[in-house]
Order: structure tokens, then C-alpha cells, then sequence
């Protein structure tokens, strides 16, 4: 034995050498002071046990006692004596090796432990509670002995925690592949399982010589196939046979023993298996709804998303399983390909936002064109104002200036917009779509918002010219702007002192951040008044709508401009008349369908699974059908009743 001055590893050592778990204080007091003496050139620290041996030692012992790895016990005052649980341990860990190479040998039992031993030396745990426990997270040690309780009176099966319940299940297998190959158990308990199984009868009969046959049968327990119906009934109809038995022989005890021991394990990896099974339909279900609209997505977001019934995600998978799941999707990858999801970060909220890489390149262009109409009026009303009052802007007549205006009105209206053409994933996003468009044979497909490497100029990405928009608003002024003398006469009365000029273009930016925050802080204050308040049916579905607003629109948005840009998805009508006929006739259809709903509808149901149904029903209308982009008219009919209950009349 190697030097040591483990005071638990000398106690084993002693216990080996006696043959022995039971030391008598004493004699382990002078073994120790004789053993410092010894090796105190080879461990210094050995110096401690040289003087006052026993109460240095004893104060070892109570912690080791302490942490249920002896037992010290004083059947007199005189005297002590230490119980050394490892020793149990490593004498029935070699029986469990004996029994893998003689399966005839019975398990380990409490009577085989010395009378004289008390009971406390063995930790009693049900089978069911402790298997589960063992086999979610097992660790091996030499700390306990557990006696393994079984139902109908069997005997419990002593358990060291150095040896693994896998190890255990494939004792129980050897057991009954032992009692199943002699002739009359093997035909009888054969033809009981074939018989039980009209239709497949091959099957069964096949499972059945492989569990028998098979070198590692425990593994047949963990396939969520047809293996383990049938091995569960095999399972059955030898407990159920073995049960009638009265007079119990080693050979019966131990088959019942391994029959309980494989049905605890067979349920285990059944639960997890259909754990396993929710989990994955939640993870395909998360996915679905990553990949519709608005198709980014915060973490917060993320863990809010519910199954088509109203039930939370995050519960069937853990707050841990979604972050390695999202961390793997944005992580991994095939080659020299981006990962299948995306990371980015606005500078309104610098949060992370998640998104598919497929999506980006359609949501840049959603955007665009959602940003082209409210960006063009900023800028049309903006120079209107400045051309009114004879005045004059860089980026009407400079094109770099005009394209910083634009970065700038992008970065404003649309943030989201701005993150992602900045972000530094774009170019290869591009580069691998328009890879596959080429692929795959199409043509027209490629959309490139890159020349020669670089972004192209935002005009071109908003499809807006600056001297078409100079022109478009210099036709709203007045007749006698275009007249040279008056306009000159005017602009000489009307236009401000230097040094006084317009403030419209410096202010239209802090006038839109605080018509926003000033609409946030009205919509907070009437939702909090209608939670305090709650007087009427109404004004609870007003709340109720607003909440699920804040669910359905992305902080970076609002409402309205969401509804603006799914309506421009679905409905592609050029002509501006039929265009707006056609939205109305859906909004109609919408009003009308929901003017029904509401009669009956009570606050509590208002919830993002009943607007979904709601959507889903009218979506299905023969009205309804012949629209394209059915995800997108969806998401459109559900924000629009979202907007017609916040705004129901008080």
C-alpha cells in the first residue's frame, strides 16, 4: 500500500486485512501511531498521530461518521469500535462481477450481512424512486449501501454506490435469459407472447430469441420501437407467473427480483422517451414560428411562444435546453456556410435578435418597402416646409447628402431595417442566396443589394431618386413659388434672419422619438388604469388587446406600420383603387365576423391562441382563400382585431 494520511483509506486497508468491517478503536490507535512512526520521513504530516493518537483520531472519526462513511458506535463506555460501510461495499461490488460471469449466483441481500452489523449501515430507497434518480444522473462512490426495496415482499437487493444500475439491469438480463433458454421456460413463455399478438406472430417470435440470444439486451429497453412493447409483455407474463408460485426457491427469487428491476428501467426510458418526443415536437413547433413573420425574434419573445393550444413552450423544454438550442443553430454549420440561424442587435434596445438566414433577405425587403412610403413623406413634408419658406437643403441638391439622409431616416423610422444592412453576416446572407437562385436554375430569382463588394447607396435600395422627390414636392407649393418676381419679392419678406433659420430639420427626428415615448407612456398608463380599475367588459378587452399587441409587434415597430406592411404582402393589387377596395372588403369581412365574436367573448378569452383560431377561421372563408400569402393575411387579420379591440368605443 502506497503512503498516505487518509485516516478513511487507512481504515479500508485495516478492514482488508482482517477480513473484517468491525475495528476495535484501540487496536486501530496503535496500528495508526505504529504506521506514523514508520512513514513520517515519507509523510511529514504523519507527526499529528504521534502524540495524543486517540483523541486526534476520534476527532477524524466523527467527521467520516458524520458524512455516512463509518459507523462508530460504544457498546460500552470503555469501549468503541468503527464500522467501515466501504468494506460492504467492495465485497458486494465483487459479488456483482461474480454474478455477470455465474448469473445463478443470487443478488446481494440485507441477510447477508453479519447480524452483528446494525441496520444503519444500509440506506433503504424504493426501487422505482432511486432507479430514476440513478439513471437521469449517476455517480459512482464508495459512500453507500443502498438496500433496494422491492414490491410483494421480495427481499431487498443491496446496491453498492460504486456499482451502476446499468450494471444491475444487465445482472437482471443475464438472469432471465438464464431461466428463459431452458426448453420449457423458452417454448412456453414463446408461445404465450406469440399467441398474445395475432398478425405478428414473426415479430414477436424474433424479439423474443434476440432478448434470449443478444450479448447487450439491456439496450432493447432504450428503442422506442416494437422491441419494447414486446419485452414489457414478456416482462408481464413472467411476473405474472412467477407471483403464483407459493413456495419460493434462490432460483425464483432472483428472476422476480430482475423482473421488477427491468420494469422500473423499461418505464424510465419509456417516460423519457415520450419526454424526448414533446420536447422535439416543441422544438419543430418553436421553428414553425421562427420562420413566419415577423420572423426576428428576442429571447424574451422566444420563451412567450405557445403551442397551436395555448400551452407555454418553455416547460417542455427547459430555459437551459432553449439556449443550447438556440446557441447550436447559431453556432454550427456545414463548410463555409453561415450558421442556419442569425444574430443581430438594434440600437434602440441592444438586445439580441434571432432570425433564420433564409429570412433575412425577404424581411430586408418587406422592410424596405415598408420604410420607402413612411420615409418618403418624411422627407416630402420636410422639404416642403424648408422650400415654403425659400429655403434650402444639402441633400436636395448634393447626392452624398442625400444618401446620408437617407442612412439617417432609415435608422430612425426603421431600426431594424438599419441593423441588418449593417450587419456584418449581409454579404455572405447575399452571396449564399444567390448561390442557390443559380442552383437551382432560376431565373430572375437573384436579389443583390452588394456591388463589387460594397452595399449599394440606400436610394437605390428604397428605390427613391432625389430629383423626382425635389420635383413631387416643389409641385405641392403654391402657383407663385414658380413665378420669378414674386417668388424673389416673397422670399425676401418671408425667409427668417441668418442665424435664425428653419429648426424642421433638426427637430423632426426629436418630435418623432417623442410622439413615440409619449404614446408608450399613454398606452402604459391606460393599461394600468384598466388593470386597476376593471369596470366593464370592454375595458378589460381594451387591456387584453393591448397586451397582446405588445406579444404581437416588435418593440422596434408600432401597429399600424406593422398592418401597412403585411397588407402590402398579401394584397398585391397595383391599381391605388382596386388596392384599397380590396383591403376594405377584408377589413369589412373582419368587422363583421368580429362584431359576432364579441357578443360572447369574455376578457379572459381574448388570448393569442383565440385570435389565432379567429384568423384561421376567416383565412379558410371561400372570400378569403383565393388571397395569396396566407401567413401573412393571418398575421394582417390578427393585428387588425387586435387594433379594433384596443380601440373599441368607451
Amino acid at each position: 500500500m502506497a503512503t498516505t494520511t487518509s485516516i478513511f483509506v487507512l481504515l479500508k486497508f485495516f478492514a482488508g486485512r482482517q477480513n473484517s468491517a468491525v475495528i476495535d478503536f484501540g487496536e486501530f490507535t496503535e496500528y495508526l501511531k505504529r504506521y506514523s512512526e514508520h512513514h513520517l520521513e515519507e509523510q511529514p504530516s504523519l507527526v499529528t498521530y504521534l502524540s495524543d493518537t486517540a483523541n486526534i483520531l476520534l476527532k477524524e472519526l466523527e467527521k467520516l461518521s458524520a458524512n455516512r462513511q463509518i459507523l462508530l458506535l460504544s457498546p460500552t463506555p470503555e469501549k468503541k469500535i468503527i464500522i467501515v460501510i466501504a468494506f460492504f461495499i467492495e465485497n458486494f461490488s465483487q459479488r456483482y462481477k461474480e454474478i455477470q460471469s455465474q448469473p445463478a449466483m443470487p443478488f446481494p441481500l440485507e441477510a447477508d450481512i453479519p447480524k452483528k452489523i446494525p441496520s444503519e449501515i444500509v440506506t433503504r430507497r424504493n426501487c422505482a424512486e432511486l432507479f430514476n434518480e440513478l439513471l437521469t444522473k449517476e455517480t459512482l462512490s464508495d459512500k453507500y449501501l443502498y438496500a433496494i426495496t422491492m414490491p410483494h415482499d421480495m427481499p431487498a437487493i443491496l446496491l453498492p454506490s460504486a456499482v451502476s444500475v446499468h450494471v444491475l439491469a444487465e445482472c437482471a438480463v443475464l438472469k432471465l435469459r438464464t431461466m428463459l433458454a431452458k426448453e420449457e421456460h423458452h417454448d412456453y413463455f414463446m408461445k404465450k407472447l406469440t399467441v398474445s399478438n395475432p398478425g405478428k406472430e414473426m415479430t414477436a417470435k424474433n424479439i423474443f430469441n434476440k432478448f434470449v440470444q443478444n450479448t447487450d439486451s439491456v439496450k432493447m429497453f432504450k428503442e422506442p420501437e416494437d422491441s419494447f412493447y414486446f419485452l414489457t409483455q414478456l416482462l408481464f407474463f413472467i411476473r405474472q407467473d412467477y407471483e403464483k408460485v407459493k413456495d419460493y426457491t434462490a432460483e425464483d427469487i432472483g428472476v422476480l427480483q430482475s423482473v421488477y428491476i427491468l420494469e422500473v428501467v423499461a418505464n424510465f426510458y419509456k417516460n423519457r422517451a415520450q419526454e424526448n418526443s414533446k420536447k422535439e415536437a416543441a422544438f419543430k413547433n418553436l421553428e414553425q414560428q421562427m420562420s413566419k413573420p415577423p420572423y426576428y425574434f428576442t429571447l424574451g419573445t422566444i420563451a412567450k411562444f405557445t403551442s397551436t393550444s395555448g400551452v407555454p413552450l418553455l416547460g417542455q423544454y427547459s430555459e437551459e435546453e432553449l439556449k443550447n438550442f438556440l446557441h447550436e443553430k447559431t453556432s454550427e454549420s456545414l463548410g463555409n456556410d453561415l450558421p442556419e440561424m442569425l444574430i443581430f442587435k438594434t440600437e434602440l434596445d441592444n438586445q439580441p435578435n434571432f432570425i433564420y438566414k433564409t429570412k433575412v433577405m425577404p424581411l430586408i425587403m418587406r422592410l424596405c418597402t415598408d420604410a420607402r412610403t413612411t420615409i418618403r413623406e418624411n422627407l416630402r413634408k420636410n422639404w416642403f416646409k424648408v422650400l415654403k419658406n425659400f429655403e434650402d437643403l444639402p441633400e436636395m441638391k448634393d447626392q452624398k447628402a442625400f444618401e446620408k439622409r437617407l442612412e439617417k431616416e432609415v435608422s430612425l423610422h426603421s431600426p431594424v431595417l438599419y441593423a441588418l444592412l449593417n450587419a456584418s453576416f449581409l454579404p455572405l446572407v447575399n452571396y449564399e442566396m444567390n448561390m442557390q437562385h443559380d442552383d437551382s436554375g432560376l431565373e430572375g430569382g437573384r436579389i443583390s443589394i452588394f456591388e463589387n463588394g460594397r452595399l449599394v447607396p440606400y436610394s437605390e435600395i428604397l428605390l427613391m431618386n432625389r430629383q423626382e422627390l425635389l420635383t413631387d414636392t416643389k409641385i405641392l407649393l403654391p402657383v407663385w413659388y414658380t413665378i420669378p418676381v414674386i417668388s424673389w419679392v416673397l422670399k425676401m419678406i418671408m425667409r427668417p434672419p441668418k442665424g435664425k433659420k428653419s429648426k424642421a430639420e433638426k427637430t423632426d427626428a426629436q418630435l418623432y422619438r417623442e410622439k413615440e415615448e409619449e404614446n408608450r407612456k399613454n398606452d402604459k398608463l391606460e393599461a394600468a388604469i384598466s388593470k386597476n380599475s376593471a369596470v366593464s367588459r370592454k375595458v378589460a378587452l381594451r387591456e387584453a388587446a393591448r397586451q397582446l399587441e405588445e406579444e404581437l409587434v416588435p418593440a422596434s415597430s408600432t401597429l399600424d406600420r406593422e398592418l401597412h406592411s403585411y397588407e402590402r404582402t398579401w394584397n398585391k393589387l397595383i391599381g391605388k383603387v382596386t388596392h384599397n377596395n380590396l383591403t376594405e372588403d377584408v377589413n369589412s369581412l373582419i368587422r363583421d365576423y368580429l362584431r359576432k365574436v364579441l357578443r360572447h367573448i369574455k376578457s379572459e378569452g381574448f388570448n393569442r391562441e383565440r385570435i389565432e383560431n379567429l384568423s384561421e377561421t376567416l383565412v379558410k372563408t371561400p372570400a378569403l382563400q383565393k388571397i395569396g400569402e396566407a401567413d401573412a393575411l393571418m398575421m394582417y387579420i390578427q393585428l387588425y382585431i387586435v387594433k379594433l379591440v384596443k380601440n373599441l368605443p368607451k
